[in-house]
């Protein structure tokens, strides 16, 4: 096991045991899901909050900073890390969204206008499909529940720097920059950059949320596609799932005409998910007054 492995394997929370995850979205989105039985998975630097993968770089540079403060070697490290973030924009990073909550009255508002639909998919049948189904490039898969304590964010970071350092220190003065140093070096980028994937300040938590990531291999080439979303291109990669995954699907709170799941029920049959009777339609338990 690689150090990247073992970090991932001690800071990630994978869920271990079976379970339902949901996908909020609105109704483009789920004719798009489920028609296709496909998810359009977006590049992270395109995601609705772009601060978020940046928190755990800040907390990363506040911790080596302190580390370093009676280090000799300060300056050079400190030139290191630069080169290796910088090495780390190179890296493309694709992530899905899902929420253990079934019925977030934060998630309807911020999907799917309360209007939409979540749809119910079965854990870990997913991340199988994911994995195994995906031909079009090599890439590492990593899955977790969104981790919101910074005392956990700490811990994890400064293992990981403490790790640099030490490299650090080896090669440095000797000057002797080998293949050891540099695997080093890209295994710390890795890391860093699925921390920030899975690490988020205490204000998302009601979020509930779970992610699964993408990432290409370095230097792999990535078959992308764009999509159009408020006048700008998003890159996205698509992740194909088989139809049994789906388990069931509820109607947002706003989504209350009479039509509404007479018309879910014709488009599921017309899509072939016979599996999925009215008893797994479901409405939002949250109350509105208009």
């Amino acid at each position: 096991m690689d150090f990247r492995d073992k970090m991932a394997k001690k800071y990630l929370k994978k869920e271990k045991k079976e379970c339902t995850l949901y996908h909020y979205t609105n109704i483009y989105g789920l004719d798009g899901i489920l028609n296709k039985k496909e998810f359009w998975v977006s590049h992270s630097d395109f995601l609705n909050d772009k601060t978020e993968l940046k928190y755990t770089l800040e907390i990363f540079k506040t911790i080596l900073q302190d580390k370093l403060k009676d280090n000799d070697l300060k300056d050079s490290i400190l030139n290191e890390v630069h080169v290796a973030l910088e090495l780390m924009n190179t890296y493309s990073t694709y992530i899905l969204s899902l929420s253990k909550n079934g019925d977030s009255n934060l998630l309807w508002s911020n999907y799917s206008n309360n209007d939409g639909y979540n749809i119910a998919f079965s854990f870990p049948d997913i991340i199988k499909d994911f994995k195994y189904e995906q031909n079009f490039f090599e890439y590492y898969l990593y899955h977790s529940s969104v981790i919101y304590e910074k005392e956990h964010h700490i811990k994890a970071i400064s293992e990981v720097i403490d790790y640099f350092i030490s490299l650090a220190e080896k090669f440095i003065p000797s000057d002797g920059y080998n293949k050891i140093y540099i695997k080093g070096i890209t295994e710390i980028v890795r890391i860093i950059q699925f921390f920030s994937i899975f690490f988020k300040d205490n204000c998302f938590s009601q979020e509930e949320e779970y992610r699964i990531a993408i990432v290409p291999y370095y230097r792999e080439k990535i078959q992308y596609d764009c999509r159009i979303s408020n006048g700008t291109f998003i890159p996205f990669i698509k992740l194909g799932f088989y139809k049994d995954r789906v388990k069931g699907i509820t109607i947002g709170p706003k989504n209350n005409i009479d039509i509404t799941l007479e018309g879910l029920v014709q488009f599921l049959n017309l899509n072939e998910y016979d599996h999925i009777s009215k008893d797994s339609i479901k409405n939002s338990c949250i109350p509105y007054r208009y």
